[in-house]
């Protein structure tokens, strides 16, 4: 669900949440070492418990890893369908007008001026969604615009969309954004991510 308007400073539904499942997952992986160690015991000896224990630990542990996995190869998927379809760089010439149509950390604002990457709508309507984007690739803003509030630049060099990974997945840090926002200091929301999630931060950019 996306949030229209400023976001306060302290917004940070999206990270409760992934810390929510990670610890769900560490619950279910002590829950079936605990249960299966515990039976193991009652039946064959605290030795035999204690192998049981910590075997059924490690195939948890597997099964989360997998469902991890799993998560992170659709998420590719939907990258990559976002990075075929939208493939434009724009120009602001004018500030949209309706709010509701715009997410950005309360302290951040659209500039005239600012380059804007496309990107996927918050809604169904005819306007053309765009990311203000930092030199290191966080989101600054994201907006639906008029064709008329904006003007064409051309092709993306590349895409917004390839720069956004899980936290565990290492990867080298990508070149610097060739179209950015106007140079300012500014709040972010991290890297585009797939699902119009946003991770509240507050570096300049």
């Amino acid at each position: 669900m996306f949030t229209t308007g400023s976001l306060p400073v302290n917004h940070r539904r999206s990270a409760y949440a992934v810390t929510t499942i990670e610890l769900l997952a560490l619950i279910f992986i002590i829950t079936v070492a605990g249960m299966v160690g515990g039976e193991a015991s009652r039946r064959f000896g605290r030795g035999w418990g204690i192998t049981a224990g910590v075997l059924s630990g490690l195939a948890a542990f597997g099964l989360v890893a997998e469902f991890y996995r799993w998560r992170w190869r659709r998420d590719r998927r939907r990258l990559s369908e976002l990075r075929e379809k939208f493939r434009t760089i724009y120009r602001v010439v004018a500030l949209p007008a309706d709010s509701k149509k715009i997410i950005k950390p309360s302290g951040a604002e659209i500039r005239v001026g600012d380059y804007g990457w496309e990107a996927a709508p918050l809604g169904k309507d005819d306007l053309i969604y765009l990311q203000g984007l930092t030199a290191s690739w966080e989101v600054v803003w994201h907006a639906g615009f008029r064709s008329g509030y904006i003007e064409k630049i051309g092709p993306k060099p590349g895409s917004q969309y390839d720069y956004w990974v899980p936290y565990w997945v290492k990867r080298n840090p990508p070149a610097p954004c060739p179209y950015p926002v106007e140079q300012r200091a500014t709040p972010t929301m991290g890297l585009p991510h797939h699902s119009g999630r946003y991770f509240q931060g507050s570096r300049p950019a």
